[in-house]
């Protein structure tokens, strides 16, 4: 995959989302914390899927959100169960807060129910603003562990909206 470098940088951008937190050395992180490094390394084994958004007029890449399978003798940070993907999401600094979280996270969520998931869950740290994109598409606190919560989503009971739909019901 082309973009497997920049999901180790959004990878990094999620793990390191606080701006007032200790930043490593991006050539130094995934080594640094092996249950990170989780989340991609040999990236393309079954249950891995991913959406990166494009700006189509200069074509950078602005984020990305990816899942994996994990099992239960080596967890991600979110891990349910051995059959619900786990979720990574991030965007570049500079363009945050502009709806960009919200449709990559329905872009994953649509790949996931036509893959047969029948839920997606991830986990996020207290104080990351995030949280409230994850609870306004549906993902709901299971659970916390190591001053984060662990969260999940329904895929079963969600309806597909569209942007119409979403502001004209």
């Amino acid at each position: 995959m082309g973009d497997l470098g920049f999901l180790w940088e959004m990878l990094y951008e999620a793990a390191y989302w606080n701006p007032e937190g200790p930043r490593p050395p991006k050539e130094e992180f995934s080594s640094e914390e092996p249950k990170l490094a989780r989340y991609l390394e040999g990236w393309g084994r079954p249950g891995d899927d991913a959406v990166v958004a494009v700006d189509l007029s200069s074509g950078r890449r602005l984020g990305a959100v990816w899942y994996r399978l994990m099992t239960s003798e080596e967890p991600g940070y979110g891990f349910v169960d051995d059959s619900t993907p786990e979720v990574a999401i991030a965007i570049l600094a500079d363009h945050r807060g502009r709806g960009m979280g919200g449709a990559l996270l329905r872009e994953i969520r649509d790949v996931a129910r036509s893959r047969g998931y029948g839920a997606l869950s991830l986990s996020v740290e207290h104080g990351n603003p995030a949280l409230r994109l994850y609870e306004r598409n549906g993902f709901v606190k299971l659970f916390e562990t190591e001053g984060a919560w662990t969260m999940k989503k329904d895929l079963s009971t969600d309806e597909t909206w569209t942007d119409d739909q979403r502001t004209n019901p």
